[in-house]
Formats: structure tokens, C-alpha cells, sequence
């Protein structure tokens, strides 16, 4: 039987700073991962990355669990909502406040019932 982790979808919308973050820490704890990067070659850019380093690497101070260098890698890396939208159980918004409303436009058409979304302020 699958854990509440291996069985909770998620997807990550951006790929700033808390993004790149996330889709190492997420997918380095066992959730399966995706993320939805509609602004410019943000997508084409993440996918480059992993391909040539195989993973996505995050640091995280001494006091933190976890710590040091932890390495993850999404499923999937989409500039379409989707692909990744629909399928998700939990969706990720660590945006800056002034891409929240295109980007929920954007996902709308794709939202599922039971789907949490998670907003989180960037910079």
C-alpha cells in the first residue's frame, strides 16, 4: 500500500528560487512532482538542467531537516497547464503577488474537485 507521501501528487508553478527549492526537497522526500512553468523558457530552462545534471540540487543551512546539499528531479517539467494540472492532488504557488491572477487563469480550465492550492509569497 502506498504511503500518504508516495500517493500525494504535487505540482510546483514557477521556477524561481522557492521553485528550484521545491523540486528538490519535494521529489527528495518521496512526492511525486511536477511542475508547471508558464513564464518564458522557464520550462526549457529546468528540463536543460536536469538533463545535464540529472537532478535538481538545493541547499539548506545546518539548522534545517533536512540539511547541507539535497538533490531531487520532477516527473515532469511543463510549460502547458494541461499536463500537469489535472493530475495533481496538491498545487504549489510560490509566485510573486502579480503572476497569482494569469496564472490561475491559466490553470482554471484544468482545476479538479478536491485539488488544494497552496500560495506562497516570492519575491
Amino acid at each position: 500500500m502506498a504511503t500518504l507521501v508516495q500517493s500525494t501528487k504535487v505540482v510546483i508553478v514557477g521556477g524561481g528560487n522557492a521553485g528550484h527549492a521545491l523540486a528538490a526537497l519535494l521529489p527528495h522526500k518521496g512526492f511525486p512532482t511536477t511542475m508547471y512553468c508558464p513564464f518564458e523558457d522557464e520550462a526549457e530552462r529546468m528540463r536543460a538542467g536536469i538533463a545535464e545534471q540529472g537532478h535538481v540540487i538545493a541547499r539548506f543551512a545546518s539548522h534545517n531537516d533536512p540539511a547541507g546539499d539535497i538533490t531531487g528531479a520532477p516527473l515532469k517539467i511543463s510549460k502547458d497547464p494541461a499536463e500537469v494540472i489535472p493530475q495533481a492532488d496538491v498545487i504549489i504557488m510560490p509566485l510573486p503577488s502579480f503572476a497569482y491572477i494569469p496564472v490561475l487563469e491559466d490553470i482554471k480550465a484544468h482545476l479538479q474537485p478536491g485539488q488544494r492550492i497552496c500560495v506562497t509569497p516570492g519575491q
